[in-house]
């Protein structure tokens, strides 16, 4: 015969109770151990690496100013085409599997891979944008390779990555 110390007992008032038999004495290893456990191993967030990340954003054009954060939002989010007033510029994004997009999207704008594919296609679809076009991969010799074919281009990277001859217009930290 098996006691069983879940049961459901019903009270005057019409609620149940789901536990019977269970008292603060019982719990209490099992409350010391989760409580020991929270101040030996704090918490571990997803994606921990991301924060020791850099991401620049460069060009190789000389003449494109540098950047401020609201203004490179503006520029990834299509709000903006133009620099300076003259200077059409023209994005260029890593492949939609690149960790290095999803961790750029994330520090730059707060929001995910699949969030900004959703926003470009809202503006495509009203005539308003086009998203930037996407690179077959995010190796940095394919970036420079289309930053010399796009004189107003610009583009992102890891700034480990970035040639020693870009312009580098802003740098995005994780948390900023």
């Amino acid at each position: 015969m098996s006691t069983n110390i879940y049961s459901r007992n019903e009270h005057d008032d019409g609620t149940n109770s789901m536990i019977k038999g269970l008292t603060l004495k019982s719990l209490l290893p099992f409350t010391t151990l989760l409580t020991l456990a929270s101040i030996i191993s704090p918490p571990s967030f997803a994606n921990d690496n991301a924060k020791d990340i850099e991401f620049a954003v460069f060009s190789l054009n000389e003449e494109i100013p540098a950047l401020t954060k609201s203004k490179a939002r503006m520029l990834y989010k299509g709000k903006t085409k133009k620099l300076n007033g003259s200077i059409k510029i023209v994005l260029v994004d890593l492949p939609e599997k690149s960790i290095h997009r999803e961790e750029f999207y994330n520090m730059l704008l707060g929001k995910s891979v699949s969030q900004m594919n959703g926003y470009w296609a809202s503006l495509s679809f009203s005539g308003k944008g086009a998203p930037p076009e996407e690179l077959s991969s995010d190796d940095i010799k394919e970036i420079i390779e289309w930053l010399n074919k796009n004189p107003n281009g610009i583009a992102y990277a890891p700034v480990s990555a970035v040639p020693e001859n870009a312009n580098i217009l802003i740098t995005v930290l994780q948390g900023e």
